[in-house]
């Protein structure tokens, strides 16, 4: 009796080199997905021309009798097999944003193919059912086996687009200005005064996410929020006695030891005590007092030691730890839990990463502006990557911050380099904050222009849009 040939992926999921469920009479990705489902036919052997009639019906009985076994206990399989093809379809959606990816430094008007991959780093999370929007290949949690439509077991690592190893390399600028633009510094300073104030009022600003400590604020921080809200609202009776409140905090924070936690609470822990240093700079060296300026610049070398380190900190994470999700101990009950749990940490991560590189850049642009205005020139250590991508930082939810990821480039870009985007995009697809900080590299009038040619290539096309209908 031949034996049952191990059935098949069908050719649209291995010529995708995606995991088949191998149902009949289609698998679900190819419902899903509204394609036919083909399974490869097995190849036809040479049949012995001396036996007999009776031999081989008797052996095609018994071959079809096992045939429909098979596919009868595929059919009984199919409930088991459903969560898997749930996982594999959110594969092709959830974790895979290959065509947004980030700006290569080698070739800024190319985006990496590659680069956009989700991860939840929860393996004991079922992820959601979401359409695919390619066929590319699935990336995978580190450590995770995959069979492919070939029957191939592969691992695959991978770290979600805003985590990739070069999307933490500090950029510079390689492209000479093609002409002097008169910039005030002064301008960028002010921006700055606003975005603090604005967290003074609101609770958060175009660096600190509404979202970043939403499960406390960290007390170095705290001090630093107090301190900071006191010196807005001051009367001048009690300016000195603030000023010298944020001096004698600022000197006791310098000499506190470095965060002791591990993971993301390690991330938010040393974001928090530079952003903490960063206040009291910002009030003693723009103040106006000759004592307290001359105090904070003194700190100055801790403050970016700190960014420093900071920095050196977020590289090598690697997303190891499970405290990000709000759900992330409760069990997943449904598709819908799998979901938002899945959406909800990787939402989370972003929200302190992008924080992060926020407030990099804030912090070495008003050092390198001070010490510009102080002693004519700043040493530049490069920018580093943020992303561009409008409403990205307004989401309200995760799962509207993932539709809105899924959508287009720009995500991640240098930020020391805006032609590319300028020269590629709409001023109303990039995020405010950036613009704003451009508007500092090239000048107001540049970015004036752009926002204007903009402006008037939408309103030609809804005219257009409007004429054809």
């Amino acid at each position: 009796m031949s034996a049952i040939p191990r059935s098949k992926a069908c050719i649209a999921c291995a010529s995708s080199k995606r995991r088949c469920d191998k149902q009949f009479p289609e698998c679900q990705r190819c419902l899903e997905r509204d394609v036919n489902c083909i399974y490869p036919q097995p190849k036809r052997r040479r049949r012995d021309p001396t036996t007999s009639t009776s031999t081989r019906t008797t052996r095609d009985s018994l071959s079809q009798t096992e045939g429909l076994s098979a596919i009868q206990k595929n059919a009984d399989a199919g409930a088991a097999s459903l969560a898997a093809a749930d996982a594999d379809a959110l594969g092709s959606s959830l974790l895979d944003l290959g065509q947004w990816g980030v700006m290569e430094t080698a070739d800024l008007d190319c985006f990496l193919s590659h680069a956009g991959v989700i991860n939840s780093y929860t393996t004991g999370i079922p992820t959601p059912s979401l359409p695919a929007p390619d066929d590319r290949p699935l990336a995978l949690p580190e450590g995770v086996a995959h069979e492919n439509g070939n029957g191939d077991i592969s691992n695959s690592t991978c770290r979600p687009w805003f985590l990739r190893a070069e999307t933490w390399t500090l950029q510079h600028s390689t492209v000479d200005p093609a002409s002097e633009t008169a910039i005030e510094l002064d301008l960028f300073i002010h921006a700055v005064e606003e975005m603090l104030h604005g967290w003074v009022r609101d609770g958060h600003n175009s660096f600190i996410h509404r979202r970043l400590y939403e499960k406390g604020m960290p007390t170095c921080l705290q001090d630093a929020f107090t301190t900071l809200a006191a010196y807005t609202g001051c009367s001048p009776a009690v300016k000195e006695t603030i000023l010298q409140t944020a001096d004698e905090r600022a000197c006791a924070l310098v000499h506190q030891g470095p965060p002791v936690a591990g993971g993301v609470q390690n991330i938010r822990a040393h974001l928090a005590r530079v952003q903490a240093l960063f206040v009291y700079e910002f009030i003693r060296l723009f103040d106006g007092s000759v004592r307290l300026r001359a105090s904070a610049e003194q700190q100055l070398p801790k403050l970016r030691q700190w960014v420093l380190q900071m920095w050196e900190v977020v590289k090598l994470y690697r997303g190891e730890d499970d405290g990000l999700s709000v759900e992330h101990h409760r069990p997943a009950n449904s598709d819908f839990d799998s979901h938002y749990n899945a959406a909800s940490k990787l939402w989370r991560l972003w929200v302190l990463t992008e924080s992060l590189r926020r407030t990099h850049i804030i912090i070495d642009t008003v050092v390198n502006t001070y010490q510009t205005m102080t002693q004519g020139w700043a040493d530049c250590a490069g920018a580093v990557m943020v992303t561009t991508r409008r409403g990205l930082w307004e989401a309200e939810s995760a799962v509207k911050w993932f539709d809105l990821s899924c959508e287009k480039p720009p995500l991640l870009v240098p930020a020391l380099q805006p032609m590319p985007v300028i020269s590629q995009y709409a001023a109303s697809e990039v995020d405010d904050f950036i613009k704003l900080y451009w508007t500092f590299i090239i000048g107001t009038d540049k970015i004036q222009c752009w926002v204007d040619t903009s402006d008037k290539s939408s309103r030609t096309q809804s005219l257009l849009s409007g004429s054809i209908v």
